[in-house]
């Protein structure tokens, strides 16, 4: 087996090669629709699964957060406000009072820690006895919001006033006015409560939302699956009409293709006879004229002949191809054209294989004969692999004038053969390839599949 060699394309024809995919233009498989559409359905809900648990998390620590916020005021103005001016103001049993009321509030772990600050920094409250009068730390800005009248709240990964807590601490900052003073009152969260109270409001979120979409996807499979039946049974039902019209039109071209030899042919074979018989018998200044007559009706049953095989090719399975392309080489014989043909032996190969093979060198030839203005044609039909499957490779040169500068692709002249001859070659899988033959004049190259899945 020979393989192509490579050529470069020609002016105007660059692009031209086209590589032909299995199923290239035929409608896709209802499963494979019908896969792929779970397949999306699955990476959407994936998709936005993550951003439901993300957006959830988002508004869980929020709520969290504000919630902490809250529960900050609370214990500004219903457990410290009523007794710190009693215990700034050393009344006996207030500060003792304050600290039991504290350390109670403390005991279940989710607060860790109270201070009261004056706007100055000093610390003139807190649950941790040790930091009581220190005005040493530098005020920060949570602080002088809560004197301003602000509540505001920062994750802090090493609390100023932390004492021995370790890990982040939720700081919560809220006003406190006591006695026509303004404090900031500052308080300590445990995070892993923070975390819980997150992890619960996700726990009521989540499901909701991802079930929503799971029920939603549930709902859409048999739907789809129905679809795609029906979409299937209609492939099948345009298929068996497909073929009912192809077998149909075959007949009627088989009908008429014995009716054009049984008639026209038949009798104008006749009338040749009848005028080669009638020559002997009429003047010799006649036979001139009897001569032009008998070669006029053998052309034009010639014609007839030929107008059959397009009409009804022969046999191509086989060795059947080659013979045939061969006989419709026989009009550029007549011009004087030369052919060379190389022809070997091919495998088995689908009718519809055979077909397109037929017609491209039919077009090709067709397109020597009236444009190239060649003296030799170099015709090659071959057993090759295409993508490593068994195919047939034809390719047509001739020594012409080559393309034109302005290109092949003629359509909007009304000229449609050689895109519909690449439409079929590529719909079977195959490729095509114009380039310009090495000392002048034109290359066409195919090569098709042996077999192609539908």
């Amino acid at each position: 087996m020979r393989t192509e060699p490579p050529s470069s394309d020609p002016p105007g024809t660059t692009g031209f090669l086209t590589q032909g995919r299995r199923g290239a233009s035929r409608p896709a498989r209802p499963r494979r629709e019908l896969l792929a559409f779970c397949a999306t359905a699955l990476l959407v809900l994936l998709v936005v699964s993550a951003g439901t648990i993300w957006l959830s998390e988002r508004i869980a620590r929020a709520n969290a957060l504000a919630e902490a916020e809250r529960a900050a005021e609370r214990l500004a103005t219903l457990l410290v406000a009523p007794l710190l001016p009693g215990a700034l103001a050393g009344v006996p049993g207030q500060a003792e009072e304050l600290d039991r009321d504290v350390q109670n509030r403390m005991s279940d772990g989710s607060v860790t820690k109270m201070v009261v600050w004056r706007e100055t920094g000093e610390i003139v409250y807190s649950s941790d006895p040790e930091l009581i009068g220190r005005d040493d730390i530098a005020p920060s800005a949570e602080m002088l919001a809560a004197i301003s009248g602000d509540t505001v709240s920062n994750v802090d990964e090493a609390p100023e006033t932390s004492g021995t807590a370790s890990g982040p601490q939720l700081e919560v900052y809220a006003p406190l006015d006591v006695a026509g003073e303004r404090f900031a009152f500052e308080a300590y969260f445990a995070y892993e409560g923070i975390d819980r109270q997150a992890a619960l409001l996700r726990g009521e979120i989540i499901p909701m939302a991802i079930g929503a979409l799971v029920l939603l996807q549930v709902v859409q499979i048999p739907i789809a699956t129905s679809l795609a039946r029906r979409v299937s049974r209609q492939e099948a039902e345009r298929t068996a009409l497909m073929q009912r019209t192809m077998e149909a039109s075959d007949r009627e071209r088989r009908t008429i293709a014995a009716d054009v030899h049984d008639g026209p042919v038949q009798d104008l074979a006749g009338v040749s006879y009848a005028l080669s018989a009638l020559r002997s018998s009429l003047p010799p200044e006649r036979h001139a004229t009897v001569d032009r007559l008998v070669g006029a009706v053998r052309h034009a049953v010639q014609s007839l002949r030929r107008l059959m095989v397009d009409i009804y090719p022969p046999d191509l399975s086989g060795p059947g191809l080659g013979a045939a392309i061969g006989d419709m080489a026989e009009p550029l014989r007549a011009e004087g054209v030369e052919l060379i043909m190389d022809a070997g032996p091919l495998p088995e190969m689908t009718p519809d294989a055979a077909a397109v093979l037929y017609r491209t060198a039919k077009e090709a030839l067709a397109n020597v004969a009236k444009h190239a203005q060649a003296k030799h044609v170099w015709l090659t039909l071959e057993e090759t692999t295409a993508a490593g499957m068994p195919a047939v490779r034809l390719e047509v040169a001739d020594d012409g004038v080559g393309f034109p500068a302005t290109g092949t692709d003629r359509r909007s002249e009304g000229h449609l053969g050689m895109s519909l001859l690449r439409d079929r070659v590529v719909d079977m899988g195959g490729t095509l390839r114009l380039s310009t033959r090495e000392g002048g004049g034109a290359v066409l190259t195919a090569v098709v599949p042996l077999s192609h899945d539908q």
